[in-house]
């Protein structure tokens, strides 16, 4: 048995990682800064960044999920915020799904939302429109998150999927960009990625809607993972042909000797996420619910 139980933070309800900031899915824990120098003497050592994809040592103790906040006072709906907004929703038909979906699951977040977007100046941006999916995504998660981790199998394999597909058209692009989506870091690049990738980030956040709405009517109660379930993950990465400094990396933190390049981290990034989805379902939902969590707590 490992000193730690490893925790998964893949950037759950998606957008939310990636669109943070001025868009940012998300994913875990944040690119640790390059060679720091060594303190003086009579200082005490830092504690290590933590590396890229790389899971944080907690206690073994399970993480329940907890009760929803308390809703926020409702938002009436604003006929001419919608008005103001209909060109430009017209004109993004990729994201009329989650945007239909977002009006009839939390109106009153979505008019926060619009009121948010046009505070920002998003009707006079090219990129409102990908700004607003943005503020709508948070407001969703920010309520409602820990509920995506009680959704069905089909919920959480759907979010997950959407996950890796970003991961991969980010990997295809711009390796730099893809390990900025793996840890979670708010980019402002990420905005042109979002209005030239509108298909693949609606999916990814229609995903998240539809886990919150799945986990409150199915309510699954799933047990931690266990230590097999980490085991088992392991001997898939390694089958997988990740190194053993890859895998020391994404799973206990271990930094290796040199650097591993952004390309190669990032295709690592995107090994895991592929693992991860093959694992058999009982160790697969168990990892995918404590990640769902840890992303809601954060």
């Amino acid at each position: 048995m490992r000193r730690y139980l490893k925790q998964l933070q893949l950037g759950l309800l998606a957008l939310a990682a990636l669109l943070a900031g001025v868009l940012g899915v998300v994913v875990l824990s944040p690119k640790p800064p390059s060679s720091p120098a060594e303190p003086a003497p009579s200082q005490p050592a830092p504690e290590p960044a933590s590396p890229p994809l790389a899971v944080k040592p907690v206690t073994t103790q399970a993480v329940r999920p907890e009760p929803a906040p308390a809703s926020p006072p409702f938002v009436p709906p604003d006929p001419e915020l919608e008005s103001a907004w209909a060109d430009k929703l017209r004109a993004a038909p990729d994201y009329a799904p989650f945007f239909d979906a977002m009006r009839a699951a939390f109106p009153a977040e979505w008019t926060q939302a619009l009121r948010d977007a046009s505070a920002q100046g998003g009707l006079q941006k090219p990129e409102g429109v990908d700004l607003l999916m943005s503020l709508a995504v948070q407001e969703a998660r920010g309520k409602s998150g820990l509920l995506a981790a009680r959704a069905d199998n089909g919920a959480l394999d759907a979010l997950f999927a959407r996950q890796l597909a970003v991961a991969r058209q980010l990997a295809a692009t711009d390796s730099a960009l893809c390990l900025d989506f793996l840890n979670g870091a708010a980019a402002q690049r990420f905005t042109l990625f979002a209005a030239t990738h509108r298909a693949v980030m609606a999916g990814q956040a229609l995903a998240g809607i539809e886990a919150i709405e799945s986990g409150a009517k199915a309510k699954i109660q799933r047990e931690p993972p266990s230590q097999a379930d980490f085991d088992l993950l392991e001997k898939a990465l390694r089958a997988k042909g990740l190194s053993a400094e890859a895998i020391a990396l994404l799973l206990d933190g271990k930094q290796p000797p040199a650097p591993i390049p952004d390309d190669q981290a990032c295709r690592n990034g995107v090994a895991y996420l592929e693992t991860l989805a093959q694992l058999d379902e009982p160790a697969r939902m168990r990892l995918y619910a404590l990640a769902v969590q840890l992303m809601a707590h954060d």
